[in-house]
Formats: structure tokens, C-alpha cells, sequence
């Protein structure tokens, strides 16, 4: 075949894969987002089975994410894995609010569109944590758990407004030995959460920024699985 149709066709095959990823536009913060489905121990749309909201790092991929952190489930979950603009979510409060605002909609759409009996869990590493810690903050109510993971805020990443209480519950891991994001700006964000419900956990490890999916991965998937 001449090496121009092969060129053609492969332009074409990545535009049809791309066609194909699910886009949610939030009508509110005009947000677009890219999300895939999976389910690690099998299933299909009609079934009811829990459901977690899964934010990645930043610079990291959602498929790469799912393969060192969530693939290694046992029990039966959906999993949504949402990609982040350019690979990075945002740090300033501003885009924050945005995305945090559309992430807790997708939520709660997907929630109505596969008629779920349970709230969905929101999990989020690094910079997906950080989306993590503010929705805790903003969105508590649509999730029944939130789990950041080696996340952080600092004061200007305090929303107004906050609408969280007694029945928001959130289980924050962070290494003691962090570099990437500062285990003072976890302990910060924890210290925050506190101060509005006393459902809040924070387990530190003995470990760095990536040293979780290598020694605690285990630990945390057993963690995640009791919430399910």
C-alpha cells in the first residue's frame, strides 16, 4: 500500500478513537471532559455496582494511572477515569472551582444515567488530589467518600463558601517523605477539613510522592475496597 494511504488510514483510526472517548460539557463552567470507563473485575453499564471517580497526576495519563493504582481491584467497581486539561489539573483557585464544580456534576449525572444505589467514591493522586481536597470542600455531597492521595492546598486555595459538614467523609493518605508535594500542605489541608467534619482520616506512610504505588499500594486498594 503507498505510504501515503497508510498515513491517511492512521490519521483516520486516531480521529475515530478520539471520536469515541465520552465528552461531558458542564453547563455551568462551560468545562469540557474527556472521561473512559472500566470495570477491572468485569461488568456492564446496566449492572449497579460502585462507582469511583478517578483523578490522575499531573503530567501523568489516565490509562497509565489506571494500570498502577486502580487495575489491581478485586472487588467489581466502575471506574471513571476523568482526564485532566493538557494533563495538568489547575492549582489557581479560579479554574479549581471550575473543574471541581464539573467533575462533581459528571458525578452526579453518571450517578443518575446507571441509577446507582450508592454515591460514587472520589479518588485523586497528586494533582488529581488537589481536585480531591477542594471538592471535599465545595462537592462533598456528591460522593461518599473522597480519597486524596499525596495531595495538598495552601490558604489561597481556600474556597468561599464552603459547604461541607458531619456527613462529608474523606481518607487522605500522604508520604511523610515528600518532596513533589509538601507533607506540611497535606497536614494543611487535613487541619482545614477538620474544621468542618469530624469524619475525616489522614494515614501518613513512612514513603515519597511516588513511593505509594510501589510499597503502599496494597494497603490503600484494601482501604478503597472497604469503602466500596
Amino acid at each position: 500500500m503507498d505510504k501515503k494511504w497508510l498515513i491517511i488510514l492512521a490519521v483516520l483510526a486516531v480521529l475515530y478513537w478520539f471520536s469515541k472517548t465520552p465528552t461531558y460539557v458542564d453547563e455551568t463552567t462551560a468545562v469540557e471532559l474527556k472521561y473512559h470507563i472500566v470495570y477491572p473485575q468485569g461488568g456492564s453499564s446496566g449492572d449497579d455496582m460502585p462507582m469511583i471517580i478517578a483523578l490522575h497526576g499531573n503530567g501523568d495519563t489516565y490509562d497509565n494511572f489506571y494500570n498502577f493504582t486502580l487495575k489491581d481491584l478485586s472487588k467489581e467497581a466502575r471506574i471513571v477515569l476523568v482526564e485532566a486539561p493538557n494533563k495538568y489539573w489547575p492549582y489557581a483557585i479560579q479554574p479549581l472551582a471550575n473543574y471541581s464544580a464539573a467533575i462533581a456534576n459528571l458525578s452526579a449525572n453518571l450517578t443518575d444515567k446507571y441509577s446507582l444505589s450508592k454515591k460514587p467514591i472520589l479518588l485523586g493522586f497528586s494533582g488529581g488530589a488537589v481536585v480531591a481536597y477542594f471538592s471535599a470542600l465545595k462537592h462533598c455531597a456528591n460522593y461518599s467518600k473522597i480519597i486524596p492521595i499525596s495531595g495538598m492546598l495552601k490558604s489561597d486555595m481556600i474556597p468561599a463558601n464552603i459547604s461541607m459538614d458531619d456527613n462529608c467523609h474523606v481518607m487522605a493518605f500522604h508520604g511523610k517523605k515528600d518532596t513533589v508535594l509538601s507533607f506540611s500542605s497535606a497536614k494543611y489541608a487535613i487541619d482545614k477539613l477538620k474544621n468542618y467534619s469530624d469524619n475525616v482520616e489522614f494515614i501518613p506512610y513512612d514513603g515519597g510522592h511516588l513511593g505509594i504505588a510501589r510499597d503502599f499500594k496494597p494497603m490503600i486498594l484494601a482501604k478503597i475496597e472497604q469503602n466500596l
